[in-house]
């Protein structure tokens, strides 16, 4: 968040700067700008340093104040609403907001143009249901616009010809999905471009490998510049992948990514193409009736993205099946792998020059119920107290700061003594 002296102003050097935090568990976030002396300012929301604007508001500051970014409008869907449906909004502009009532959509599918738009379910999830036939071949809403979100919105049934019918299409440029559901279609998100965010989102039951020219998934990230995962819960993908991403960079933090008892993923986390990538505090897991022995896979279809560089530091990660291998590399990958928790059977990493730090393999976790898939540790859980400090991977602090709270949360990871190896720290 930077400050300018004037109205309407984002230009020459800042008078001020502020860390934007956002809400637990929420897709809200606020900021704080204290000592700034009377007068007129510009508050603009920045993303990328400074070198672009996402929002902008004029403050005059006389005391404390509190400033929204107000939407240009509040356009409203739902039973006894202007639009009942969202296939019927209309005259759109840049800065809109769409809150849609709580409850069950049949409409059309939806293609989303207006760049800066929200669309929000209000009063609990909205939930868009597939109609029998998506006439844009594609998803119940594909996202075309620049810097569009979508928040608490559910999305089921998604099906078209060539078997890629998505929950929500990515069309676009700079998208994020916050605190939404998206659940037995055939590819639950495909897409990208420029940004994607996923956080506090939950993905299931997604997926196919009907397609001869290749499968779908719950997660399907195209090649794009930046992929973000985070306090997400993605399982249960039939015969595709749990994640799979082709982006230039991959921040996959704090998540639940999970077969369970009965899932049939393939990958849990696939990467083919390589690139920037963190994998940090998050619970791995693949099933007995998993469809491919590899958990976490890099590179497999070659390291064409420019940075090869992988690191994969705090989680826990467990094979439920009989033997596989819990991290697959590329030849040409540099990996560092540090205080993960690695849990049954199996290879801990081939391929690639890779550097291991405080690692730990077990067949007897001791979580406080595996059964459950609750892996918080206890006083007996292996690699208390054992791990070591992360440091920088690249610019990129590899220190967890949270871990992850079922389902699709957060909470701050305690710090006590020497952190813990795998994903959670135990609390006596």
């Amino acid at each position: 968040m930077y400050a300018f002296a004037g109205f309407n102003t984002t230009s020459g050097s800042p008078v001020a700067t502020a860390a934007v935090i956002q809400d637990s568990g929420a897709c809200t976030f606020r900021y704080a700008l204290a000592g700034l002396p009377a007068g007129s300012y510009t508050i603009a929301l920045t993303s990328d340093s400074g070198a672009s604007f996402k929002r902008t508001a004029n403050v005059t500051v006389t005391g404390a104040v509190t400033q929204d970014f107000a939407p240009t409008r509040v356009i409203r869907v739902g039973p006894g609403r202007q639009f009942t449906d969202p296939s019927q909004v209309t005259g759109l502009v840049s800065g809109d907001v769409v809150e849609i009532d709580a409850g069950v959509y049949n409409g059309p599918a939806v293609t989303w143009s207006t760049s800066n738009l929200t669309l929000r379910g209000v009063g609990g999830r909205a939930h868009m249901i597939a109609p029998s036939t998506i006439s844009n071949g594609k998803g119940i809403w594909v996202m075309a616009g620049t810097n569009q979100a979508v928040e608490n919105i559910e999305f089921s049934g998604a099906a078209v010809p060539d078997l890629n019918g998505s929950g929500v299409r990515g069309d676009g440029t700079d998208l994020a999905i916050c605190g939404s559901y998206l659940h037995d279609n055939q590819e639950g998100f495909l897409g990208g471009g420029g940004r994607l965010l996923i956080e506090y989102s939950e993905f299931a039951f997604n997926g196919n490998c009907d397609n001869p020219s290749g499968c779908a998934h719950n997660i399907y990230v195209d090649n794009i510049a930046r992929f973000t995962l985070r306090h997400s819960y993605s399982h249960h993908a039939r015969i595709g992948h749990t994640v799979k991403s082709r982006a230039q960079e991959n921040y996959i933090l704090y998540n639940r990514i999970m077969d369970e008892a009965t899932g049939t993923s393939s990958y849990t986390i696939d990467l083919p193409n390589g690139g920037l990538t963190y994998i940090i505090g998050n619970l791995l897991q693949q099933g007995p009736t998993t469809d491919n022995p590899v958990i976490v896979t890099y590179g497999e279809e070659g390291l064409t993205n420019t940075n090869h560089n992988f690191y994969m530091v705090n989680n826990t990660v467990v094979n439920d099946r009989a033997g596989g291998t819990f991290v697959s590399l590329d030849a040409g990958t540099t990996a560092t792998l540090q205080n993960n928790l690695f849990v049954g059977s199996g290879t801990v990493v081939s391929g690639g020059t890779v550097t291991q730090v405080t690692n730990r393999t077990t067949t007897a976790p001791n979580f406080v119920n595996i059964g459950t898939f609750d892996y918080h540790p206890t006083a007996t859980t292996p690699g208390l107290d054992q791990g070591t400090a992360p440091a920088l991977g690249g610019t990129f602090d590899l220190t967890p700061l949270y871990q992850y709270a079922h389902p699709t949360n957060r909470e701050i990871r305690p710090t006590r003594n020497a952190i813990d190896i795998g994903a959670y720290e135990f609390v006596p």
